[in-house]
């Protein structure tokens, strides 16, 4: 990591919790990457890669990240509701405000094939006093590579999904769907409604495994899923089959939690302390934007125009040049605004100040050098959403409270 990428994300989390900051660290240069597959494919997010850029960077020793396609559609899809102030699609389930996605770690056995096919999940980043309301496992079905045992049997099945059998349970059903193996020529994805058994198992501390069963509509008789479309051969990352968890965090998150689980996570305590260097750029920048102009005893400046009253200033926010362009997929950057301003007598109403505010810029008015201003702060904020690498290497799409300032006024 470089000294500038250091220096912004040691101002970040010094600015939401000092404390923490002092035992948590900074980010080290062992960082997850996107891969140029995962660039392709977030050209429909960010437009053309000559404007908006994500550089593939390898971390040694360390598999690339490659976000599946239904997460970067479903990021799409839910940013745009929030631009247009809607609350539908997946928002509403059951007000989830965080929705991740595990990627399957289980493989094909060697032929003879069994007669079923296991799915399997590392989901112990799930926080666990998040509330699961909704799950579903995504798996892909193309067209079956033998069809002689179909001409038999017919193409109409019942697609079974169980738990897999450990030594204290028995497999147990958990959704079942019928399809007909002969009705699509390229893919298509099966869908099942695993909520319930995501739920039962979170707390386990196992990897999380389901098994796919396929049974003939006429003969009862069973398909290897293999042979029946789900075969995991020469399966692209975006291919592979998904777990994705909707849950509802009743805590207020904040970014630097994420940042905090990632320091964790690499365990390099290289960057406890900022850089000299990045200390005295951020403290030129600090100085240079909280400079007030001289006041005299009337609260007037000596013969300059005064500051302009509180309101809402731009505040363009890009995280690929604050470094986190590796963990950070969407957006790029936003318009985040800043409040900037006096707060001087009389208030405005549209201000909205508070009584104490009101109270304490009179004072200042009569007295400027015992009772300081109000300040000008945000008194209205709305959320954004990310869509990030958490620290198990997991992509999440998250809701971030109070990221954007609707409006300022004098407290």
């Amino acid at each position: 990591m470089d000294l500038r990428k250091a220096a912004a994300l040691w101002l970040f989390s010094a600015c939401l919790c000092a404390a923490q900051a002092a035992a948590s660290g900074l980010l080290s240069s062992h960082r997850l990457s996107l891969t140029a597959a995962a660039r392709r494919a977030l050209v429909s997010l960010h437009g053309h890669p000559k404007k908006q850029s994500l550089i593939s960077k390898e971390a040694p020793g360390k598999g690339s990240v490659v976000p599946h396609e239904y997460m970067l559609s479903l990021y799409k899809s839910l940013s745009s509701a929030e631009q247009q102030d809607s609350r539908s699609s997946a928002r509403n389930r059951s007000s989830s405000n965080t929705i991740s996605s595990f990627v399957d770690l289980g493989h094909d056995d060697l032929p003879p094939q069994p007669p079923e096919q296991k799915f399997m999940f590392d989901t112990r980043s799930l926080p666990e006093r998040d509330e699961i309301v909704g799950a579903e496992l995504r798996i892909l079905r193309r067209f079956p590579e033998d069809t002689s045992s179909i001409s038999e049997s017919g193409s109409l099945v019942h697609l079974n999904l169980y738990t897999c059998p450990t030594a204290w349970q028995e497999p147990k059903l958990i959704d079942s769907r019928s399809a007909d193996l002969l009705d699509t020529v390229f893919s298509k994805w099966e869908v099942f409604n695993v909520w319930k058994a995501v739920g039962n198992r979170r707390h386990s501390g196992e990897t999380l495994c389901f098994m796919l069963k396929i049974v003939s509509d006429i003969k009862a008789s069973a398909f290897q899923p293999v042979q029946m479309g789900f075969s995991r051969e020469g399966q692209q990352p975006h291919e592979k089959a998904l777990l994705v968890v909707s849950s509802h965090s009743k805590r207020r998150e904040n970014l630097f939690k994420e940042i905090r689980d990632k320091i964790k996570s690499m365990g390099n305590p290289k960057f406890l302390e900022p850089p000299d260097s990045g200390q005295q750029s951020i403290a030129k920048r600090r100085r240079k934007r909280t400079t007030l102009p001289t006041r005299t005893n009337n609260g007037k400046g000596h013969g300059k125009k005064s500051k302009t009253r509180c309101s809402k200033k731009p505040l363009h926010v890009n995280f690929k040049e604050l470094g986190w362009d590796d963990w950070i997929i969407a957006p790029l950057d936003y318009e985040a605004y800043h409040c900037e301003g006096v707060c001087d007598f009389p208030l405005r109403s549209h201000l909205e100040p508070t009584n104490h505010a009101i109270i304490q810029t009179l004072m200042n008015s009569m007295d400027p050098e015992s009772t300081p201003p109000s300040c000008c702060v945000p008194s209205k904020l709305s959320p954004i959403s990310i869509l990030y690498i958490d620290s198990g290497n997991n992509v999440v799409y998250k809701q971030y409270e109070d990221m954007v300032v609707e409006s300022c006024g004098c407290r």
